[in-house]
């Protein structure tokens, strides 16, 4: 694939409502800049966290912190946060109400700079099985950037670049549309990964996905599957009981 004339969508791409744009981002081109190299995934997998008052499972939900102060600024940013574990995750910012709403990333196909990519996954894995399959796979394991912190590891983001606007081109890291030809997704919907089964939100349908994409890193059609959440803005305030992700 031809990476030369890729250019990141525009800011009113990511001014539409979290769920609305957790399945648009499916099938975009997630580009990362590094070193002199253009690494390119297609997203094929994400979630919807709604912000503010609203969604008891969004770091958000109960307003402005440090840590998740981007998720308030203009959509179309990158928000990376760093698990317990000390991994990355890479969210995008929506709607640009001041709501605290973004899109986590969850899993990519990798379309250019596998062997890059690869090269970042095994950098720092200590010797055991996850190392020795990714040695014999190389780049041609279709988990290579299955699950966030996989992603942002394939990828090389870190809190760097917590903020960068991925609709400018002169960024490190932008979104782009896929290029003309490409089949359409087919998009299937799941209660989030990884949540707090105490949390309000937890059975919420706010996963997307490409059902088609063995990239994906959960289960397509787990209990609870079904077509896209009605409606499509967020529910009304549900409570403050915080939950997990």
């Amino acid at each position: 694939m031809s990476t030369a004339r890729l250019v990141p969508v525009e800011r009113a791409f990511f001014e539409q409502p979290v769920v609305a744009l957790a399945r648009a981002l499916l099938g975009a081109l997630l580009v990362r800049r590094i070193g002199g190299a253009q690494l390119v995934g297609r997203i094929v997998e994400t979630e919807a966290y709604g912000g503010e008052g609203i969604d008891p499972s969004a770091h958000s939900f109960r307003g402005p912190t440090p840590r998740c102060e981007v998720m308030f600024g203009p959509a179309g940013r990158a928000y990376v946060y760093t698990t317990h574990q000390g991994r990355c995750c890479l969210n995008v910012t929506a709607t640009g109400d001041g709501g605290g709403k973004a899109v986590l990333l969850r899993a990519l196909e990798p379309w250019h700079g596998a062997e890059r990519m690869h090269a970042h996954r095994i950098e720092g894995l200590a010797d055991g099985p996850t190392r020795a399959r990714l040695l014999a796979r190389g780049g041609r394991d279709p988990q290579l950037a299955s699950g966030p912190s996989r992603l942002c590891q394939c990828l090389a983001v870190d809190r760097a670049l917590n903020g960068v606007a991925l609709t400018d081109p002169r960024s490190a890291l932008f979104i782009a549309a896929p290029p003309r030809g490409v089949a359409d997704v087919s998009a299937l919907w799941t209660p989030r990964i990884g949540l707090n089964p105490g949390s309000a939100s937890f059975g919420w349908r706010w996963r997307a996905l490409d059902g088609g994409s063995p990239a994906v890193s959960g289960p397509r059609r787990p209990a609870g599957a079904g077509p896209a959440p009605q409606p499509r803005q967020c529910p009304a305030p549900r409570g403050r009981r915080a939950g997990t992700r």
